[in-house]
């Protein structure tokens, strides 16, 4: 599977959502814009290295943070 594709996508919606005045995103608003899987989602997120926008504090999956700006 070519992760890097999904990866690319994901860091596109995290902009876009950034653009929007979101510092908060939760996974399913990702899932939305992208349409790749949640599972695949949460496991990107926590595997890889992002670039994820400076003004992006935290990303949620049902309530629960996965993954948060370090200070």
């Amino acid at each position: 599977m070519d992760v890097e594709k999904y990866v690319r996508a994901i860091e596109k919606s995290l902009t876009q959502m950034v653009l929007r005045e979101m510092s908060s995103v939760d996974v399913s608003e990702i899932w939305i814009d992208t349409s790749i899987p949640v599972d695949l989602i949460v496991e990107i997120l926590k595997t890889h290295q992002l670039k994820i926008p400076e003004e992006l504090h935290s990303i949620t999956n049902a309530g629960k943070i996965i993954w948060v700006r370090k200070v």
